[in-house]
């Protein structure tokens, strides 16, 4: 049974045609301000190593590889029925739209 607190939870999906370094920053302060249950950066190109590297280290943070991004997204949604999407721009989760790099 999925408790009340558990319902409240919010997962992220942001739609980025690039990942970057600057959007990891952002969104790694995203998640800890914000502390969403998950969230998830839908790209429609493979990241830099580096950028996948540092991903990893980032809790509640998911990188997904797709060309379809309603499909993808649809998939999140059933994965997380009891739980509230929010589909957030990639210029406010990076917190810099100045500076983003490959957007």
């Amino acid at each position: 049974m999925v408790g009340k607190q558990e319902l409240n939870e919010k997962v992220l999906i942001s739609k980025i045609n690039k990942i970057g370094i600057v959007h990891l920053h952002g969104a790694e302060k995203y998640l800890e301000k914000h502390k969403p249950k998950m969230c998830f950066l839908i790209s429609l190109s493979q990241p830099h190593e580096n950028v996948l590297k540092y991903a990893e280290d980032i809790k509640g943070l998911q990188i997904v590889v797709s060309s379809n991004f309603e499909d993808e997204k649809k998939k999140i949604e059933q994965d997380y029925k009891d739980t509230e999407i929010v589909m957030i721009d990639s210029y406010q989760l990076a917190g810099r739209d100045g500076m983003l790099d490959g957007a």
